[in-house]
């Protein structure tokens, strides 16, 4: 089977993740923390890309990056860049511990951030991976762009994030701290009872976007954990209430049946 494609357009949002060969802990050390913070650095004006979040733990990255122009038709931007900053890395990590072969753990991961709420969720989620790693006790860590989010002082582009949201400064710091104090998005059970309560010319893709939520957002397979489970959530519920046939949820959210049965068994 070939490897997914990857969307990717100019101004596409993405959450990336980038993790050491067999989960190895290649980022253990200040020194490579700060060598890749310098290749992103070096690369990110070169490829028009904006970093809007990022946060390094020893073993794995994450990024929130917005895509710029591609190079050619041809290329992907994201990839581009991401070619060219891994590599960069590898390279020297090799040499500084005197190493060859893979340094990551195959293609980085990333999922495309499509509406509001996931953009928080997951500027949040970036910010707090050291809470939940065991590494500090509170979000703020050296090596995440939370210290410095709205300073202007860091390699995020607070300005572009904004932008890109359409939002000031103090609405993005209100919605982030609000964030702060929940553990997962109050959206399943909201979708849930307007699934139940669903008039007769009301889809799914209508509810979630009353929810300020887009059908992309749990459209496939490849999808960041949190949506993982409420895709799963919502096809238990069009299962058990709507009596909705297997086919017709698969054709909805983009995956095989035998997708549709597996999410089913594990809710």
């Amino acid at each position: 089977m070939g490897r997914p494609l990857r969307i990717d357009f100019e101004g596409a949002c993405h959450h990336i993740v980038v993790k050491g060969i067999n989960n190895s802990y290649i980022f253990r050390s200040d020194e490579a923390k700060r060598v890749y913070y310098e290749i992103l650095e070096k690369y990110k004006d070169k490829h028009d890309v904006y970093i809007f979040a990022y946060c390094m733990m020893d073993n794995h990255i994450h990024l929130m990056i917005l895509s710029g122009k591609a190079k050619s038709n041809a290329a992907i931007c994201i990839s581009d860049f991401m070619h060219d900053v891994q590599c960069a890395f590898a390279k020297w990590y090799n040499k500084r511990y005197k190493r060859s072969g893979p340094v990551f753990n195959g293609r980085f991961k990333n999922f495309n951030c499509l509406s509001l709420p996931y953009f928080i969720y997951c500027i949040d989620y970036i910010h707090r991976n050291p809470i939940k790693h065991g590494k500090t006790k509170s979000y703020f860590y050296e090596y995440s762009s939370h210290v410095k989010f709205f300073t202007g002082e860091d390699i995020n582009d607070i300005d572009k994030c904004c932008d890109f949201l359409a939002m000031s400064k103090a609405q993005l710091r209100e919605h982030l701290k609000q964030r702060q104090h929940l553990q997962n998005l109050p959206i399943i059970d909201q979708l849930i009872e307007k699934i139940k309560a669903q008039h007769e010319n009301e889809t799914l893709e209508h509810m979630l976007n009353s929810l300020a939520f887009k059908l992309e957002d749990i459209r496939g397979s490849r999808l960041n954990w949190y949506f993982t489970r409420l895709q799963r959530e919502i096809i238990q519920q069009l299962k058990e209430i709507k009596r909705m046939p297997i086919k017709a949820m698969s054709t909805l959210f983009g995956v095989s049946t035998s997708y549709i049965y597996k999410q089913l068994k594990q809710a």
